[in-house]
């Protein structure tokens, strides 16, 4: 991601990790799903033995070009990546919406992704 990132000039602010979550072999709770004795236990098709699940929320800034080609360069990768709740502003806009000094045209790009890896 990092190496993605310094190529499409992405001014990471934070990465912050949510969560990991790990295969576990469930094929018995699955049957029990199927067969009307639902349990509380979600079951992930993407998760798969050996892989985990990542959940990192991700606060970056960017203009829009080199934001749509880090988009592109992800949408490439081998891993399963899934974007969630983009939020895009003004990166130079104030709070209050009073003053926008918005000169280099940077957005501000808030967004969480679920990334798909192996062990």
């Amino acid at each position: 991601m990092g190496e993605i990132g310094k190529k499409n000039n992405i001014d990471f602010v934070s990465i912050v990790p949510k969560k990991i979550i790990s295969y576990i072999d469930n094929s018995s709770e699955e049957s029990k799903i199927k067969s009307g004795n639902i349990t509380n236990i979600v079951v992930d098709p993407l998760l798969v033995e050996g892989t985990k699940k990542y959940l990192i929320d991700f606060t970056f800034r960017s203009d829009f070009i080199n934001l749509i080609n880090f988009l592109r360069e992800l949408e490439f990768q081998e891993n399963v990546i899934l974007i969630d709740d983009m939020n895009l502003k003004l990166a130079a806009q104030d709070s209050r919406n009073i003053k926008i000094d918005n000169s280099q045209g940077l957005l501000e790009v808030k967004f969480g992704i679920t990334f798909y890896g192996k062990i």
